[in-house]
């Protein structure tokens, strides 16, 4: 099973959770379960909108890192 934070448009895998996810953080109303993988690489797919990410921690080969976040726009 995977859980999407809609407030920061991020896709967790519930069986590799880790401390850094900080799923608790998450408020209830803005979770919502998926239950295949299919979907969340459809998610994730660059023409989905809006377009989600894996999380870094628990669902890095889904996870896409934004080069122009590290020279400052």
């Amino acid at each position: 099973m995977y859980l999407v934070d809609e407030e920061n448009h991020i896709i967790h895998d519930m069986s590799f959770v880790k401390y850094e996810c900080q799923i608790k953080k998450i408020p209830e109303d803005k979770k919502r379960k998926i239950h295949t993988l299919d979907q969340v690489k459809r998610m994730v797919d660059s023409n989905h909108r809006p377009q989600y990410n894996g999380c870094r921690w628990c669902l890095a080969e889904y996870h896409m890192f934004d080069m122009t976040s590290i020279f400052g726009r």
